[in-house]
């Protein structure tokens, strides 16, 4: 079975898609459950316990599933599950109802701006949750009664941009370097079998300053990637403009600005070959 960060982004994903999710186990021989996925399944039952309320007997929206994690709402509450904070705020499209009042759910005080442009969400970082931070929205109206909108995640200065890497998994084009960069989160750059090190190298068209970077790991559970180094190319040489171990599901650096046209992620040391699904760079106004 997934990890319980995976389990738990389906299971929010579904009901914030307006869908039902069903956890699949496979019995022993003796009709009993392994004792691995029943820890699992004691764990989703856990956390439902203490804040199934935002799933059970909700519908998904108003605001679609997407990077940033998803909406559910009953009644006036509109139940906002945030995995990622981008540039430390959520910021999402506008809302035709007024926001009342609000609460973290899952500890702290969040910081909201409404105005006609969109809304902006603030939670201090030491009250992020790694799993899902609940934001509570109560509404001067009722929220069944909002349309789906869309969330437009961040645009990547690598997105689309020319891609290449040391080694790609057994050639086949569908693990390219290209879809590290594609902007499909369904999509990822792969190294061959048993690779211990390898590069991922992007050309931005034209230099380009940047102070932040994203790495998105695909099946992060595996651990593959141990160190790493983000390197820009200055006057034929490498420079690393930041240094990292164990990325995750999703690895934010920020550094001091740099400008350049390529830049790479270079793996150092690695368990097996890599799997990267986004390898981001960007721009955050200080």
């Amino acid at each position: 079975m997934k990890s319980l960060a995976a389990c738990l982004n389906m299971l929010i994903g579904c009901a914030g898609g307006d869908g039902n999710a069903l956890l699949n186990v496979g019995p022993m021989p003796t009709g009993e459950i392994p004792p691995d996925q029943a820890n699992r399944l004691r764990e989703i039952g856990a956390w439902l316990t203490q804040y199934g309320e935002r799933i059970y007997g909700t519908r998904g929206g108003p605001y679609k599933p997407g990077d940033y994690g998803a909406s559910t709402r009953k009644g006036n509450p509109l139940y906002l599950h945030i995995r990622d904070w981008d540039d430390g705020k959520l910021k999402l499209p506008p809302l035709s109802a007024k926001v009342l009042r609000n609460r973290v759910l899952t500890g702290g005080q969040a910081e909201i701006r409404q105005t006609a442009a969109g809304l902006e969400i603030s939670v201090p970082e030491r009250n992020r949750q790694p799993l899902d931070t609940i934001v509570a929205l109560e509404l001067d109206s009722d929220a069944l009664r909002l349309p789906a909108v869309s969330v437009p995640g961040p645009v990547s200065l690598t997105t689309k941009a020319k891609a290449t890497a040391s080694n790609v998994y057994q050639k086949q084009a569908d693990y390219g370097a290209d879809r590290a960069v594609d902007g499909n989160r369904e999509t990822r750059w792969a190294g061959d079998t048993g690779t211990t090190s390898a590069w991922l190298e992007v050309d931005l068209g034209q230099p380009r300053t940047f102070n932040r970077a994203v790495i998105k790991q695909a099946y992060a559970e595996l651990e593959r990637v141990r160190e790493f180094a983000l390197e820009y190319l200055q006057a034929g040489q490498w420079k690393s403009c930041y240094r990292g171990a164990k990325p995750g599901a999703k690895l934010t650096a920020t550094f001091a600005p740099v400008t350049a046209q390529h830049v790479r992620l270079n793996i150092t040391k690695a368990t097996d070959g890599p799997t990267i699904g986004e390898f981001q760079r960007f721009q955050t106004a200080r």
